[in-house]
């Protein structure tokens, strides 16, 4: 298991997920009301998050580890990808961040493009 919750579009909570479940939902992602996660650690600790949004033709991964200016973004093709960072992400495997190519989201102007959604999930908790 790992020491995650991954939260989804439509609300759905999923605790301490299995590698197993954590491909499931990137893979099912991508339909309408269902086009992100957001992982979070078991505890949770503020500002340290993954997330993953579904777009046309790929995906959009960011992670942050505290302050604004230790937010990344990347976008890459494949689920297979995906799965591999977001799992490494949550077993904290080094090197886990090695493979998609990162860009600083601090002081980028509008942001994160996943912002407004993860806003949108956390006032349905």
């Amino acid at each position: 298991m790992l020491e995650i919750t991954v939260t989804t579009e439509n609300g759905e909570r999923h605790v301490r997920v299995s590698a197993e479940e954590l491909a499931g939902l990137v893979r099912r992602i991508g339909g309408p009301g269902d086009a992100f996660l957001v992982l979070e650690r078991i505890p949770d600790l503020p500002d340290v998050f993954a997330q993953v949004l579904s777009d046309p033709g790929g995906y959009t991964l960011e992670h942050r580890a505290g302050a604004a200016d230790r937010h990344f973004a990347a976008t890459v093709d494949d689920a297979d990808t995906v799965i591999a960072v977001l799992e490494g992400w949550a077993r904290r495997t080094p090197g886990w961040d090695a493979g998609p190519e990162w860009s600083p989201l601090y002081g980028r102007r509008g942001g994160s493009r996943v912002r407004a959604l993860v806003q949108r999930l956390r006032r349905l908790r």
